[in-house]
């Protein structure tokens, strides 16, 4: 194959990742509303640091 194609290919797979990615992320902050209140404080604290990471991502995205 020629370099312009392998170029095109791999500019679609970047783009399939950073879609999986966003998706995986959008699921997941929708999940934050169906946490159980009784969840233990450790739980809660590294559910908070995930949303925060993935938010951050968001931001990143958003800023390319």
């Amino acid at each position: 194959m020629s370099n312009p194609i392998l170029e095109r290919i791999e500019q679609e797979l970047r783009l399939i990742n950073a879609n999986l990615a966003e998706a995986n992320d959008i699921a997941m902050l929708a999940a934050f509303a169906a946490i159980p209140a009784d969840l233990e404080n450790d739980s809660r604290k590294a559910l908070r640091r995930l949303r925060d990471k993935m938010m951050e991502r968001a931001r990143i995205r958003a800023d390319n």
